[in-house]
């Protein structure tokens, strides 16, 4: 029983030393891009240090105590640390400069020193090390723009470049959170310039857009998009009607030269054959003597199937003048 309770009581004395030796909260540190980051170790002056381990998701560097009075010896452990890592010489606090985005997580310090009797006792420091941007100014859009009896609708989105966890957004004078609000807007309603604000644990920025700037945008954006609806219509009614046009034309031409084609070869070929006579009467001529026969003796019939391309025709025509009633044409046929 008694060797027992010796067991219980070592294990307790190791619990206990392991408590002392070693620091298990972890404290976060907040880093700026391309800026430096300290890691406060808070040892004193007292405490004979024999090394340092850096660790992080890699190696990071390993520390020895340099001569009297002279700067502690960093040997750098990763490459992508090399040149910018730095070491107080008064408490061996770690520096890193030109802070990356990659830089950001835990960091772990094993501090070794030697204790008054000799025996080297181990301290460990943890560290959550975020790293940031600074922000740039804010960007404010506006969407889903309508007016309805003289109220105009708008949606306002609040953003900034390369935005990243942990930036917040607020609007004032509305005390509202988010990046996104919808407001209306009527001609009564007081002016008011609405400014949101974007901020992360470094840095904040802000913009602004006024009320009466974003009813007189809506406006403007629904003006346009009915003169290119009207546009769009008036083009499509032209395009229409060209087309319309068109195509009458063709068929126009299409059948005048189905109709002219045979008739044209039908006269040109009689046309060779027929002579034309003019008579003119004279205006002294008396009424009755207007008419002038010439007569044919039927001393023989014409062929029926004879070309009446062949045959001469005789005009009698009067004289303007003679201004007679009676003025007639007559047609002589004969055959050639």
């Amino acid at each position: 029983m008694a060797q027992r309770y010796l067991w219980i009581l070592l294990l307790c004395l190791q619990t206990c030393l392991e408590a002392d030796g070693s620091d298990t909260d972890v404290i976060t540190l907040i880093g700026i891009l391309g800026e430096l980051v300290t890691f406060p170790l808070n040892i004193k002056k007292s405490q004979q240090v024999v090394n340092i381990v850096w660790n992080s998701e890699t190696s990071v560097a390993f520390i020895t105590p340099g001569d009297a009075g002279a700067a502690p010896k960093v040997t750098v452990t990763h490459q992508n640390y090399n040149d910018r890592i730095n070491v107080s010489c008064q408490n061996y606090n770690l520096e890193i400069s030109n802070l990356r985005m990659e830089d950001s997580g835990i960091y772990k310090a094993d501090i070794n020193t030697k204790t008054v009797e000799g025996v080297v006792a181990t301290t460990t420091r943890r560290f959550n090390l975020q790293v940031f941007r600074r922000l740039g100014k804010p960007q404010i859009t506006q969407s889903l723009m309508t007016s309805m009896n003289s109220t105009c609708y708008v949606t306002l989105t609040c953003s900034v470049e390369k935005e990243e966890e942990n930036v917040t957004y607020s609007w004032s004078p509305l005390g509202e959170k988010g990046n996104v609000i919808r407001i209306s807007r009527t001609p009564d309603s007081q002016e008011l310039t609405y400014t949101c604000t974007a901020q992360n644990p470094i840095s904040n920025s802000s913009d602004s857009i006024s009320a009466q700037q974003l009813c007189a945008d809506t406006a403007t954006g629904l003006r346009s998009r009915h003169t290119r609806l009207l546009s769009g219509l008036a083009g499509l009614f032209l395009s229409i009607l060209i087309v319309t046009l068109v195509l009458l034309f063709l068929l126009r031409k299409r059948g005048e030269g189905s109709f002219l084609k045979p008739f044209s070869k039908n006269s040109d070929a009689t046309s060779k054959k027929t002579i034309y006579t003019y008579v003119m009467v004279t205006r002294a001529a008396p009424p009755a003597e207007g008419r002038i026969y010439d007569e044919i003796p039927l001393s023989k019939e014409l062929p029926d199937k004879e070309d009446p391309a062949n045959r001469v025709y005789a005009t009698l025509q009067m004289d303007k003048d003679a201004g007679s009633p009676y003025s007639n044409q007559s047609h002589k046929n004969v055959r050639a």
